[in-house]
């Protein structure tokens, strides 16, 4: 996978890039009146073509690494509030608790943002140089 993004900070060998997060329809389409975001996404890696602050590079991802990242965000914490939810009914129902369903999605919900905060850590333990600058575009 390969993004386009511009320097914004160099701190000795290591550059933080600014990438343009893109809409579900790709973005860049200035007739588009759908609001898409704007927001960026700020990566460090090494600065391995001697770039400066507001040059355009092109970054590269090695796939596996994207999807792996894309699993710990979304699908980790997906699967761990479904299996808390049938967890839950399923205990709660053999113990003929009343509300059980809203127990149920409220400890889903606890569930939910306990894996997010794991995901996160975990992320975060990876090697945070995965991205690698491929070339100087301006």
């Amino acid at each position: 996978m390969q993004e386009e993004g511009i320097i914004k900070k160099i701190n000795g060998d290591i550059a933080t890039v600014a990438f343009v997060k893109k809409g579900g329809c790709g973005g860049g389409c200035s007739s588009c009146k759908s609001g898409c975001p704007k927001d960026t996404i700020l990566v460090e890696l090494k600065n391995t073509e001697h770039a400066t602050v507001g040059e355009r590079v092109l970054v590269s991802m090695d796939n596996k690494v994207f999807s792996n990242m894309t699993f710990w965000a979304y699908a980790f914490p997906t699967i761990i509030t479904v299996i808390t939810l049938i967890i839950c009914l399923y205990v709660f129902n053999k113990l003929n608790l009343a509300n059980s369903e809203v127990y149920s999605v409220l400890l889903a919900l606890v569930a939910m943002v306990i894996s997010y905060v794991l995901s996160s850590k975990l992320n975060k333990k990876q090697d945070k140089y995965s991205f690698k600058m491929i070339k100087k575009l301006n």
